[in-house]
């Protein structure tokens, strides 16, 4: 007993010395954390799980200041929007703001849907970008063959938001006859009311983000013809 409560002391001072040594890091020295705080969704599937109709509600956007030792939470979104589903923050390059897609749950759960929003993180504002009445809800040649939905948000150099959408009303190949429309590359421009499509491919794409050199790079799942689980595949473009 004595020799196993000798080895459990020793790896405890092993993992408290690692923690320590990580947490020393240059790039970690700051005093604020953003995380999102999202319960898993009602359907786990490398598409469905961005759609408003699988979501669930949660707290949402939260600093934590102290995070290295007894982290204290502040809600950023409290009393400012309703019950919802908060999904991919994205923090600008300053930042003082952050871009993100919110579901709200106040609507009826076949038509709940993703929707761009942005926040200041001092907890100043926020305003919704997309689904207002000044966005034209442009669809691909004109189609309704699914609901528009905007999610996975990123900042651009020239001020605009790059960001995944329903908007090109297609769909996938092997969803078995569920509701599963392809969200394809998109961006709008600063004023938020110019919506312009980027990728016109059929296989959904997300998590786009901007490299140093000024290209936009994302993931497509490239599967049309192919194995459906190897092709999760980097692309790239340019954000105009």
């Amino acid at each position: 007993l004595a020799a196993g409560e000798s080895v459990k002391a020793l790896y405890n001072e092993i993992r408290a010395l690692r923690r320590a040594i990580i947490l020393a890091h240059p790039s970690l020295d700051f005093e604020t954390l953003l995380i999102n705080k999202a319960p898993p969704t009602l359907y786990s599937h490398n598409c469905d799980q961005y759609l408003g109709m699988h979501s669930r509600a949660g707290d949402g956007l939260t600093l934590l200041t102290n995070w290295k030792t007894k982290p204290l939470a502040r809600s950023l979104l409290k009393g400012k929007l309703p019950a919802g589903s908060t999904c991919k923050p994205k923090l600008h390059w300053d930042a003082k703001k952050v871009v993100f897609a919110f579901c709200d749950h106040t609507a009826d759960k076949n038509n709940r849907r993703f929707f761009l929003y942005e926040a200041a993180i001092d907890g100043s504002s926020v305003r919704q970008l997309t689904g207002t009445k000044d966005d034209p809800m442009t669809r691909w040649d004109g189609r309704r063959t699914a609901k528009i939905e905007d999610g996975d948000p990123t900042y651009l150099p020239d001020g605009g938001i790059a960001f995944v959408s329903t908007r090109n009303k297609s769909f996938g190949r092997c969803h078995n006859g569920r509701y599963t429309p392809s969200l394809l590359l998109h961006r709008i421009d600063t004023d938020a009311t110019t919506v312009r499509q980027l990728s016109f491919g059929e296989a959904n794409e997300t998590d786009p983000v901007v490299l140093p050199d000024g290209r936009m790079v994302f993931t497509r799942w490239d599967y049309i013809n192919r194995n459906v689980t190897k092709f999760h595949m980097l692309w790239y473009t340019y954000p105009d």
